[in-house]
């Protein structure tokens, strides 16, 4: 079968008779994927939970390429972006809204691939905050819009149900804004059969851990109490070997004295009985800005006081820390990116505090971490596509999997660093921490161990009294 660029689709025809194969047009079950990991029982059941969208007879064609004459004229690189608009997450869309806008103004004059120059058509769908539309909003990408890349972000609820509906669909897919452990061990990641369609680049567990120790020494602690959810990013948090408790391997005491709690729950009063007794100082874990506020009042009600609190996720936008009041003061983190990293965008040269201060002018919205980290999704995005033979999608994935990239964020090779999958990418992290300044509040960087080229912008203090 020919593609719309007159290459040869592979294995297009087998896939389409796979979802021919069904009563009233509905799929018999899902394809086959050539060269990739063999999918176990719990992975195909997450897959069936979210491919709610049947393939359309009409539109496999498409889907593996077409073949008219006018679709070879019209033909566009279509780039598809799941991302959660709307729900929980939503503040997310601030960040992913002002870098589609910069992308679409930036490659207005197409994409260069295998010699020849085509048209670039972003097409943005909101995963709603919740896996199972975001497994709907990808499959609508793949057999609707036929979309040859997707990109995906906003944590693991996002960029895991996306990156399993790519795969088992054949389809190239990059992602970002989750830990690499979380997007790789909730996935079922096996090493000796490593994902042949999607990838993943962001900051490791290994890194957020060496950000903390290093924030907790400075402050003489030595005990830390962990609080997780129940989900893929408390899961990875949770993980012996990586995860919080490898602290123990520095020196720490940890306590944990439940498994992770269901997102929603609003009592937390016996983690902060078992941290008081337990004399924890520093309270670490990951959840989201609402399971943190829960928290955090539950600790402000009772006589324990530690001396740091150190979140993930729950900390890594201005406009929800101010929801904290005065008690989001002193609150410490792990920055991936700031606009004091020494790195510039690949496709404008704009470098980090240029993104940063277009962002505020735009948005009126401070900096955060993860603006980089969108901004250098569309980047490696279109390393990889300039570097494709042709728009067939096993040229395109072939292309990311010998991505070279100077990012705003930094370098980013899948598979090129040790104790890494071949599908990821790592970015190193350092200590940042919550400081009110100018009547307001401002993340700072107050720990550079992680990468000494970028500069601390504060002093690490401990929680002001009554603030935790």
């Amino acid at each position: 079968m020919l593609s719309s660029d007159g290459g040869t689709n592979g294995d297009c025809g087998s896939a389409a008779r796979t979802r021919t194969d069904a009563v009233g047009g509905m799929p018999a079950g899902p394809p086959r994927v050539p060269d990739a990991p063999s999918l176990d029982r719990r992975r195909l059941l997450r897959w069936a939970g979210t491919a709610a969208v049947a393939a359309p007879a009409a539109g496999l064609l498409a889907a593996c390429g077409g073949s008219s004459s006018s679709a070879s004229a019209a033909r566009k690189v279509r780039i598809g972006y799941v991302l959660p608009r709307t729900g929980t997450l939503d503040a997310y869309s601030a960040v992913d809204s002002f870098i589609v806008t910069r992308m679409r103004r930036l490659l207005a004059d197409g994409i260069k691939v295998g010699g020849r120059t085509y048209p670039v058509e972003i097409l943005v769908r909101d995963s709603q905050s919740d896996r199972h539309r975001a497994g709907i909003a990808t499959a609508d990408l793949i057999y609707k819009d036929h979309v040859d890349l997707v990109l995906a972000g906003g944590t693991s609820d996002t960029a895991i149900p996306v990156a399993d509906q790519c795969e088992i669909n054949q389809v190239p897919c990059i992602s970002s804004v989750a830990p690499w452990q979380s997007w790789w061990n909730g996935r079922g990641g096996n090493v000796d059969m490593p994902f042949h369609w999607t990838y993943h680049f962001y900051t490791g567990l290994e890194d957020i851990v060496s950000a903390y120790v290093a924030m907790w020494r400075q402050l003489g602690i030595t005990k830390v109490g962990l609080v997780y959810t129940a989900d893929d990013d408390g899961g990875a948090f949770a993980n012996q070997d990586f995860g919080i408790p490898s602290v123990q391997n520095f020196g720490f005491r940890v306590t944990s004295p439940r498994e992770g709690f269901d997102t929603g729950t609003t009592d937390f009063g016996a983690y902060a009985s078992a941290f008081d007794s337990a004399g924890v100082e520093a309270v670490v874990g990951v959840m989201p800005t609402a399971d943190f506020d829960a928290f955090q009042r539950t600790i402000r009600n009772g006589t324990f006081t530690p001396k740091a609190m150190t979140f993930s996720k729950a900390l890594d936008f201005q406009e929800d820390v101010r929801t904290f009041g005065s008690n989001g003061d002193g609150l410490t983190t792990e920055i991936g990116w700031s606009p004091s990293h020494p790195y510039r965008s690949s496709l404008d040269n704009r470098a980090a505090k240029d993104l940063a201060t277009d962002f505020i002018g735009s948005t009126g919205r401070v900096w955060t971490p993860v603006l980089g980290f969108v901004n250098a999704l569309f980047e490696v995005a279109v390393k990889a596509l300039g570097g494709a033979e042709s728009l067939e999608r096993e040229a395109i994935v072939a292309a990311i999997r010998e991505v070279d990239a100077q990012t705003i964020v930094g370098p980013v090779a899948f598979g090129s660093q040790p104790n890494v999958p071949k599908n990821v990418a790592q970015v190193a992290a350092v200590g940042g921490q919550w400081a009110q300044a100018d009547n307001d509040l401002k993340l700072q960087i107050v720990n550079n161990s992680g990468n000494s080229r970028i500069p601390t912008d504060g002093q690490l203090r401990q929680l002001p009294s009554g603030t935790a």
